[in-house]
Parts: structure tokens; C-alpha cells; sequence
């Protein structure tokens, strides 16, 4: 897909073809592909239908024991003890993978609960996990949940922890939990680079820290900065913090996490 711009499908029909016409959906001769298909439209009620049984169909995120979540945190070089006691994971035994309206079977995974602006629940985010704890191997392992057209995902973010008056916001969730980890601060994530740069903090908050990816082509750092700015021009002080280039080194991009695991937490600044 990267070295040839292909969409997933077109991907596997070439690397099929190569292999002499074997499916990848085939488990053995006797069966056959899957082609079941999802409905392209999906109406609200149909929408929070899926939410609710995704939902129902989970369990804390720090159960089972040993959790599989936990362990996929520690697997990223976190420590689930240091991390905030209620942060709003669930766990899910088998969610359902879908890539292009194909159905690519069930796989565990980490659920996040995505608030809006306003603070009230818009979605899920799904990482897909193996069964050791790692992120599966799927075309994206990270992917958003459909929301109903009365919610609103713009401005939001996962809360991972209370507000308080100096609010950390980074762009992915293993990213916003590595500045938890290392400077204690409340530190949400907003899962994008541009969800991140159309964030809003919740009323009361008085400082914002920017924790900025750090990649050869700058989008992390833009969308970072565009925060700052917008967040400085309303009268919220803010303040940009993007790994050291010199950590970069032949790496397409670097993030906090990448900095907790190289250098720990003495390669992170002082909040303000």
C-alpha cells in the first residue's frame, strides 16, 4: 500500500495474484473468501446500536487478570501502576475488523472513549491487539467508531484523567499517557494531528501544555503550533513542547513515548 499507493483491497488482489490466485481469507481449500460487506450509510439509531453493544460487550480495561490491556501498555514501554486509576479504557474480547466494507474477522481490543467538546461521549477509538498484547497486524490498527450526527467530534478528546487548571493535550493516547507518566501532570489525548490543532479546553482551564510529535514532513509540530496560536490569541496561556531533533535521527517522526523510552523522564521539560 505505501510503495505503491494502492487501497487495501487492490494490495491483496496484487499479492494474491502473485501467489497464484491464493485468498488470504482462506483458512484451508475447502472455504471460501469473505465478501460480506457493511452497509455504506448507517443511520444514528443504527449507530449508537453498534456503540451500546460494543460497550456492553466489553469489561474494565484492567480485567481480565493478567488484562491484555495492560499488558499492550507495558508492551509500549508504560507502566500501568503510574497511569491514572480511572481512565476511560474498556476491554473488548473479539471486535470486529472491517477494512474497505470487508469484514477481516475479530480481533481484541482497546476501547477509548472519545468526549467532546462539551464533555459528553461522541465515541469509541479501537487499537487493535494481538493475544500477547501488541498491536495486530492490520492494515490500521487504530481506528475510530462511526458517531451519530448530533455528536460532534471536533474540539474533543479522550479525557484520560480530571481536569485541572494546567491541562497537558498530546496526539496520540500512548503519547498523552508517557507525559502523565513522566511529569504527573493531567494530560488528555486528541488522536490526531488534527483533531489536536482544533482542540478545546474545558472552562477553568488557565495553562495548556502542548506535547507536539516531532516528523520530517512538520505536520505534528504544525498542527502543535496552530494550537498554541489559537489558544494564545483567545487569552488561554500556552506553551509548545516538541521532542529534541537530535532524538529524530532515522526515524520518520519521534513522539513523548519515544522520549520516556530513550531517555526517560529527565528528557522532558518543565511544564511551564
Amino acid at each position: 500500500m505505501w510503495l505503491r499507493g494502492w487501497s487495501f483491497p487492490d494490495t491483496l488482489k496484487a499479492v494474491a495474484s502473485t501467489l497464484n490466485g491464493v485468498s488470504f481469507y482462506l483458512a484451508s481449500p475447502k472455504r471460501k473468501p469473505l465478501t460480506v460487506k457493511k452497509p455504506k450509510k448507517q443511520d444514528d439509531a443504527h449507530v449508537r446500536g453498534l456503540l451500546r453493544d460494543a460497550w456492553k460487550a466489553s469489561l474494565p480495561w484492567d480485567e481480565p487478570k493478567p488484562s491484555l490491556v495492560k499488558a499492550y501498555l507495558q508492551n509500549r514501554g508504560l507502566n500501568p501502576e503510574m497511569l491514572p486509576k480511572h481512565m476511560p479504557f474498556r476491554f473488548h474480547p473479539a471486535m470486529p475488523y472491517w477494512e474497505d466494507e470487508v469484514y477481516l474477522g475479530r480481533h481484541p481490543a482497546m476501547l477509548a472513549l472519545v468526549s467532546g467538546a462539551d464533555g459528553k461521549p461522541v465515541t469509541m477509538h479501537r487499537t487493535f491487539l494481538t493475544k500477547d498484547g501488541k498491536k495486530a497486524s492490520l492494515p490500521y490498527p487504530k481506528k475510530f467508531m462511526a458517531y451519530p450526527s448530533d455528536r460532534c467530534l471536533t474540539g474533543g478528546a479522550v479525557r484520560l484523567c480530571q481536569a485541572e487548571s494546567v491541562l497537558g493535550i498530546a496526539e496520540g493516547i500512548e503519547t498523552a499517557l508517557a507525559v502523565r507518566q513522566a511529569t504527573g501532570m493531567a494530560v488528555w489525548a486528541a488522536l490526531s494531528c488534527t483533531l489536536l490543532e482544533r482542540f478545546e479546553p474545558p472552562t477553568g482551564t488557565k495553562h495548556v501544555a502542548i506535547w507536539g510529535d516531532l516528523d520530517r514532513k512538520g505536520v505534528g509540530g504544525d498542527s502543535a503550533r496552530k494550537l498554541a496560536e489559537r489558544l494564545s490569541e483567545r487569552g488561554i496561556n500556552a506553551c509548545l513542547h516538541i521532542p529534541p531533533a537530535s532524538l529524530l535521527g532515522d526515524c520518520k517522526s519521534i513522539d513523548w513515548l519515544d522520549v520516556l523510552n530513550r531517555v526517560g523522564p529527565s528528557g522532558f521539560p518543565s511544564v511551564i
